[in-house]
């Protein structure tokens, strides 16, 4: 929950400028990590919209009592408390047309198989069945990213990690944040103090507080706690997005200067300018588009203090690697015959089911060969090349398909970067591509295909919010 805040919301709010350059950049610590080379693929096409891929960022709370502010005695000490241990795990994911984003909360108390993990000494951490959270404090944030891409086949193109002074100093830099608590909180381990309803403009050490309370709010789980941490989310993102920060240069100064100055990321993260463009290109993305969500558990029959991910955590990592996780206002439709593929992220029928015949429409020689070829290695079954005359003069790409394959022609103007496609009712089985150009974009669209006959995944709900949703509510 911490670091999500730092960066995912950040780069949702901040798009124009970057105060004091250098002081910020040098905030930053890098530090890049062993991962491996048996990692998963990224199976989601470039929107043509923006250009970019879908972007998956695995945030890490950590609650080290060596804070970069230099304040950890106040939470037992680094002597009594060393080490660091893994406070929340959330999976961040930036939807390819950048109108949506994903942020899920990972239980650290899930019960998972780890992979095996190198340490930084040449030793390793072994595989093993154990809580989620063992894996960052036995193998830090390379073993939990290892964990996630084990578990999840997602890959994960960003890290970061962020400890709770971090936390603190953003919410005293927006001005204090909204808490609404059902309840009346007494809790003097915590030193916690709040009647039931909203309070405003409560303080970095009280929301502190309020996001790490245990015993005086639910049942003391790591599961009871999510939901909290996923309003209290909800309300910097419309205290930032909602208020001047944006147009107040020491206001947006002072947020950003907190955010970085408790960061460790990776390489690219520690960029200002990549984190910059990152930030334009979120810039659209309305704040009902910002959902959180929780991985479905059930209790872990052999110690019910532990819970389980159930088979529903297959669905929602599947929309994921799919790019199809957005809230329901902002997910496409599945396509259809008049659906322009480059606006959906689902398909419904496999390349490696698809002959495509591609023919020279008035490109460069030797264009369609080129083309056939690379939609032959994304699985496409090429039916063969050749020249012709362009059935419609001016398009650059054009996908022609018969009767009842419209379906078909989706996945393969996917493939071709959103080509137009045209019913031609003489073809039959196979589709045509039409290249009246040199430059043609060829994607893999295989994991994005979700077959309409396969058995459908279990449809519980899983919980969550929406950014815009009332705190109280």
């Amino acid at each position: 929950m911490l670091l999500v805040t730092a960066v995912a919301v950040t780069l949702l709010a901040v798009g124009g400028g970057v105060f004091a350059y250098y002081k910020l950049q040098g905030n930053i610590t890098a530090a890049d990590v062993d991962l491996g080379n048996d990692r998963p693929k990224d199976g989601t096409a470039v929107d043509p919209t923006t250009g970019q891929n879908a972007l998956n960022i695995l945030i890490m709370g950590s609650d080290t009592r060596a804070l970069a502010d230099g304040t950890g005695d106040a939470y037992g000490g680094e002597g009594a408390d060393p080490g660091a241990r893994s406070d929340t795990t959330v999976l961040v994911h930036l939807a390819a047309d950048r109108r949506s984003a994903t942020l899920v909360n990972i239980p650290r108390d899930s019960m998972v198989q780890r992979p095996e993990c190198p340490r930084s000494d040449g030793t390793s951490v072994p595989a093993k069945l154990d809580m989620f959270n063992a894996a960052f404090s036995e193998g830090g944030p390379s073993c939990t990213i290892r964990t996630v891409e084990s578990l999840t086949k997602i890959r994960i193109d960003h890290y970061a990690v962020i400890d709770f002074s971090g936390f603190r100093s953003m919410v005293d830099a927006l001005g204090g944040v909204t808490i609404c608590t059902p309840v009346d909180i007494n809790d003097t381990k915590a030193d916690l103090h709040m009647s039931a309803g909203p309070h405003y403009d409560v303080d970095g050490e009280t929301a502190l507080a309020y996001a790490r309370v245990r015993y005086s709010l639910g049942d003391g789980s790591d599961i009871q706690r999510i939901p909290r941490q996923q309003a209290l989310m909800s309300s910097m993102v419309q205290k930032l997005t909602s208020t001047g920060t944006l147009t107040r240069p020491d206001r947006l100064y002072a947020f950003l200067d907190a955010a970085t100055k408790s960061v460790t990321t990776d390489t690219g993260l520690a960029s200002l300018a990549d984190d910059v463009k990152l930030a334009q290109s979120v810039q659209r993305m309305p704040t009902s588009g910002v959902q959180f969500v929780t991985v479905p558990t059930e209790a872990y029959p052999r110690n019910t203090a532990r819970v389980q991910w159930t088979a529903t955590a297959a669905s929602l990592w599947e929309s994921i690697r799919t790019d199809t996780a957005g809230p329901a206002s902002t997910t496409p439709a599945p396509p259809s015959a008049t659906t322009d593929p480059s606006n959906s992220s689902q398909l419904l029928v496999a390349p490696d089911d698809i002959r495509v015949q591609v023919l020279n429409v008035g490109a460069p020689s030797g264009t369609a060969a080129t083309v056939a070829n690379q939609l032959t290695a994304v699985g496409f079954t090429t039916a063969g090349t050749g020249d012709g005359p362009a059935t419609t003069p001016g398009t650059p790409v054009l996908v022609r398909y018969g009767s009842d394959h419209a379906d078909a022609a989706a996945t393969v103007a996917a493939a071709l970067g959103g080509a137009k496609t045209q019913l031609d009712p003489s073809l039959g089985r196979a589709v045509v591509v039409e290249v009246a150009t040199a430059v043609v974009s060829v994607v893999d669209v295989r994991a994005r295909v979700t077959s309409t006959t396969a058995t459908a995944m279990p449809t519980a709900p899983i919980a969550g919010r929406v950014a815009s949703d009332n705190i109280c509510a």
